[in-house]
């Protein structure tokens, strides 16, 4: 067993993991924003749904999300906390890897409204218009999908690292959360998107929002009452 000295205030631990919350509850309501508000309807990839939501609720929730999302940052503190049992070799590697994910996701999710403004332009384009405008939408699709690919990449990774530092058995987490693990989220979303109105509407938008903000909530209970100096 590895030992481990928690060099932090716990005051500043527990503020970091609440304001995670709070960004990650946030960011959640401006997840349905992006689709057109709170729909009852089947599930709907939010993406494609775009061409047809309003456009300024969509801007709304871009900025909103790119305001709250920052706050997850936050909760790698306590998330490095609860994981540091295991050693700096189990628990810094997916800290970082998932903390470079989570940074990347302002440039994601703020982008959304441009999307849903060149994918509305795509509609309106007749036979006479310029090329420039499906050209346009083209690049933009291109610039979504390496937005997903390299999210994909660190996020796998960093899920990975984060199983094997759980699975160890020297985390306060419990084996059994590596439920927790960001991996789900694609692992479960096909099954969300299966949904059918209302509930497909209800829960489809926010569904990775509220699992990557149940892992931070996770972490900030578990790290509730650590002590600034304990050994483990």
């Amino acid at each position: 067993m590895t030992n481990t000295e928690v060099l932090v205030n716990r005051t500043m631990l527990r503020s970091f993991g609440l304001l995670a919350i709070i960004g990650g509850l946030i960011n959640a309501v401006s997840d349905y924003f992006l689709q057109g508000g709170l729909l009852a309807r089947s599930a709907v990839n939010t993406y494609e749904h775009l061409p047809f939501a309003a456009y300024d609720l969509v801007a709304f929730g871009s900025i909103v999300g790119n305001i709250a999302l920052p706050l997850w940052l936050l909760g790698f503190l306590p998330l490095y906390v609860a994981l540091a049992p295991a050693g700096r070799w189990l628990s810094i590697p997916p800290v970082a890897c998932l903390a470079y994910v989570f940074a990347l996701f302002p440039g994601y999710h703020g982008s959304y409204a441009l999307y849903a403004a060149g994918f509305q332009a795509e509609r309106a384009i007749t036979p006479a218009s310029p090329e420039i405008f499906a050209t346009m939408v083209e690049r933009m699709h291109s610039y979504h999908d390496m937005m997903i690919s390299v999210i994909g990449v660190f996020s796998v990774t960093g899920s990975i690292l984060f199983l094997i530092a759980v699975l160890s058995g020297r985390t306060l987490f419990k084996r059994w959360m590596i439920i927790l693990t960001p991996i789900v989220v694609p692992l479960t979303q096909p099954f969300i998107e299966m949904l059918p109105a209302p509930f497909g509407g209800y829960i489809r938008p926010a569904w990775g929002t509220l699992l990557f903000t149940l892992l931070f909530m996770t972490a900030t209970y578990l790290t509730w009452n650590v002590n600034r100096n304990a050994r483990n």
